[in-house]
C-alpha cells in the first residue's frame, strides 16, 4: 500500500503553525506529518509538540533545502508532501489537491498553482528571467513551496540546500522527464518577508536557474586557503619568535633545513617547546598584532554566500588557525595541533606521521587534510580549489581541480596578485 508523508519546513513561524497542523491533521490519507524545525528561535518547536507530530530540529538555520533533505532522511512515505509553515488560509482541499494526481497516476511531480497578493520575487525576478531564456516552460508558480512528488525521484538528485531548491527541483523534474501537473489550489495567504530576505532570495533563485540552465557552471565546491602570507600578509611563526625570544633558533633551524640537515617537521617539533607554560590566550594576543591580507575577510565571505565550503589548512600552530578561523567565520580547518593540559601548553606538537616522504616532509601533508576534508563532505579534488603561497602548499595544488598561487608565481593553474582577485577565478 502507497504510503504518504508529510513534511512542514519550519522557522519562526509560532503564530501560523498550529494551524497548518489542525488543517493537516484532518487529511485522512496522510500516513505520517513531519516538522523539520530549522533553527527557530521561537515557540514554533513548543508548538509543533503540542500536536504530538514528528519533529525533527535543526540547531541552527540551515536553510529551505536542508530542511527538505531531513525531511526526506526522517520519513517513510513513497509519497512526500511538502508544505509551507506559515500559510494562514490552508485547507484539508488544498493539501490532497496535490497528492491525487500522483496515487491516481496522473503525475509524478504536483506543484500548486495559486493566487496571493504578493510574490515580488516570482513576478519581478524569476518569470521575466524563464520568458527570456526558457519560454517552453509555463509554470504559474515555479517557486511554490507546496509540492508532492515520489520518494524515488527525491533521492536520486542532488538537492540545493537554499532558497534555490523549489525551482532547482521543478528543473530536475523536466531533466528526469517527470510528469509535471500543476494543481490549481485557489488563494493562498503567507507571511511578509522582509525586503533582505528577498533580495537574498532573488540571488539564490536566480543563480540556481542559471546553473540549471547551464549558462554558468559551478565546477568548484570547496575553497582551501593557505595561512600564513595568503590570507594573512606575514609568517606567523616570525612574528612568534620575535615575541617569544627564539628568532636566532628559528634562523639556525630554518639554515640546517635549507642545509638538508633536519627535515620541516623537525622544525615544528623543537619550536612547539617554546610554547609550554603559555595559554592559549597569550598566543591570541599575538595574533592580533598579525596583519590580515587585504580583502580577506570580504572574499571568504562572498565565498560563504555563493555555497563554497571554505577551509583553511596550514602547517602555523593550532592556536593561530583556530584565532583566524573564527576572526574568518571559518569552522573547518587542519594543521598541527599543540599539545594542552590544565589549559596551558605542554611544549608537543602532534604531528600527523602519515605524510608521504616522497610527497613532503612538513608536519602535515596537505593533500592528505584536503582529501580528508574535501571526503567528509562528499566533494571530488577535482572539484577543490586550493589556494597559497609556497612549497608547503605543493601536495594540496597537485591535489586540486585548480591551484592559485598567491604573491609569487609557482608550478600552480594561476597566479594571482590580490584575493579579491580569486571571486573573478571561482565562478
Amino acid at each position: 500500500m502507497t504510503k504518504v508523508s508529510l513534511i512542514i519546513p519550519a522557522y519562526n513561524e509560532e503564530n501560523t503553525i498550529r494551524k497548518v497542523l489542525d488543517t493537516a491533521k484532518k487529511v485522512r490519507i496522510l500516513d505520517e506529518i513531519i516538522v523539520i524545525n530549522d533553527g527557530s528561535t521561537d515557540k514554533t518547536e513548543d508548538v509543533a509538540r503540542e500536536n504530538n507530530v514528528k519533529i525533527i530540529s535543526h540547531k541552527t538555520n540551515l536553510g529551505k533545502g536542508s530542511a527538505i533533505i531531513s525531511g526526506i532522511e526522517n520519513s517513510s512515505g513513497d509519497i512526500l508532501v511538502f508544505i509551507d509553515a506559515d500559510l494562514e488560509n490552508i485547507s484539508p482541499r488544498k493539501i490532497t489537491a496535490l497528492i491525487h494526481p500522483i496515487l491516481n497516476d496522473e503525475a509524478d511531480f504536483t506543484k500548486a498553482r495559486f493566487t496571493r497578493a504578493r510574490g515580488r520575487v516570482t513576478e519581478i525576478a524569476v518569470k521575466p528571467l524563464l520568458r527570456v531564456i526558457l519560454p517552453q516552460i509555463n509554470i504559474a508558480q515555479p517557486l511554490s513551496g507546496q509540492f508532492a512528488t515520489k520518494r524515488e525521484f527525491l533521492e536520486s538528485i542532488s538537492i540545493n540546500r537554499k532558497w534555490g531548491v523549489d525551482i532547482q527541483l521543478l528543473f530536475q523534474a523536466i531533466k528526469k522527464g517527470l510528469r509535471i501537473k500543476e494543481v490549481d489550489i485557489g488563494k493562498l495567504i503567507h507571511k511578509k518577508q522582509p525586503i533582505e530576505n528577498l533580495i537574498i532570495m532573488s540571488e539564490q533563485v536566480i543563480k540556481t536557474i542559471l546553473e540549471e540552465t547551464g549558462i554558468i557552471t559551478k565546477k568548484f565546491k570547496l575553497v582551501a586557503f593557505d595561512l600564513d602570507k595568503t590570507l594573512i600578509m606575514d609568517s606567523s611563526i616570525e612574528i612568534i619568535a620575535k615575541k617569544l625570544g627564539f628568532e636566532d633558533e628559528l634562523k639556525s633551524l630554518r639554515k640546517d633545513y635549507s642545509d638538508g640537515k633536519i627535515k620541516d617537521y623537525e622544525i615544528t617539533a623543537n619550536l612547539a617547546g617554546h610554547f609550554k607554560g603559555k595559554y592559549p590566550e597569550q598566543i591570541y594576543e599575538i595574533c592580533k598584532t598579525i596583519r590580515v591580507s587585504r580583502h580577506a575577510k570580504k572574499v571568504i565571505e562572498r565565498l560563504k554566500r555563493r555555497q563554497y565550503k571554505v577551509v583553511i589548512i596550514s602547517v602555523a600552530y593550532s592556536p593561530v588557525v583556530e584565532f583566524f578561523a573564527k576572526e574568518f567565520g571559518i569552522d573547518e580547518f587542519a594543521c598541527p595541533e599543540l599539545v594542552v593540559k590544565n589549559g596551558r601548553f605542554t611544549g608537543e606538537v602532534d604531528i600527523d606521521m602519515r605524510f608521504n616522504n616522497q610527497c613532503c616532509d612538513h608536519s602535515i601533508c596537505k593533500k592528505e587534510k584536503l582529501d580528508e576534508i574535501s571526503s567528509k563532505y562528499g566533494i571530488r579534488l577535482e572539484e577543490c580549489i586550493a589556494i597559497g603561497d609556497g612549497q608547503s602548499d605543493k601536495c594540496m595544488f597537485q591535489a586540486a581541480g585548480l591551484s592559485i598561487s598567491k604573491g609569487k608565481k609557482l608550478n600552480t593553474d594561476l597566479c594571482i596578485k590580490n584575493l579579491a582577485e580569486v571571486l573573478v577565478v571561482v565562478d
